[in-house]
């Protein structure tokens, strides 16, 4: 059974094209995602890269991305029956980089108002380790122009395109640090801007990536995400 959401979050999504969810999973499921990350290869070798699709790999991904809450929470936001279509897990070492400002959607190439991200925190996310960074009100603009970074670097643990390129956002929207609690997900339309920052802390800083589509849409697959 389904928990019921406050509407604050759906109009929160209406106006600025993103919103904080908590409780959508219970403190077991976040448990045994944690224990699941570190079975997981780039754990075990120390590499801390990032893993592609983890829900094909280990189960308890696999149920937290069909999680019935969150489900329910896409099928409002986007209108209709939803796909699951990635999954990305991050481990964010200390040091690694931001992931530059970027719309979702201009590598999806999804319709308008099809496809919508969730990011969760699998411990407390904050400013210092690495939490995401939002461009509210970004979801009414179109796929925007991107410029290369000025100091990109490919680093090892981070991915080798998330320093590459950047979106260049209007001068009328503002940047909002989004620190979460282990547990919320910042949920967020496949065209609001977004960027992380660099973990300066000495800790691990891991997140879980989920991005879902309307049935039936058009997308493209990706070279790697396929």
């Amino acid at each position: 059974m389904t928990a019921s959401f406050p509407e604050s979050w759906f109009a929160s999504y209406q106006a600025d094209g993103c919103f904080v969810a908590a409780g959508l999973w219970s403190a077991e499921d976040l448990d045994a995602m944690n224990l699941a990350a570190e079975e997981l290869p780039p754990f075990r070798d120390e590499t801390f890269a990032p893993v592609m699709h983890p829900h094909r790999i280990h189960e308890t991904f696999a149920r937290a991305f069909s999680h019935p809450n969150l489900v329910a929470v896409m099928e409002r936001l986007l209108g209709g029956r939803v796909s699951g279509l990635q999954t990305q897990l991050f481990y964010c070492r200390p040091g690694t980089q931001g992931f530059a400002r970027h719309q979702d959607n201009s590598y999806v190439q999804a319709p308008v108002d099809g496809f919508a991200s969730a990011w969760l925190a699998l411990q407390d996310v904050t400013v210092e380790n690495g939490c995401l960074t939002l461009y509210p009100g970004t979801q009414r603009e179109p796929i925007l122009p991107v410029e290369p970074c000025p100091h990109h670097a490919v680093q090892a643990g981070q991915d080798v395109n998330a320093n590459r390129i950047q979106t260049v956002v209007p001068s009328q929207y503002q940047a909002v640090d989004c620190p979460l609690k282990m547990g919320e997900a910042a949920v967020f339309h496949g065209h609001t801007v977004h960027s992380s920052n660099p973990n300066r802390s000495s800790g691990f800083r891991r997140a879980l990536l989920m991005t879902y589509l309307r049935r039936g849409e058009s997308f493209r697959p990706g070279e790697n995400a396929k």
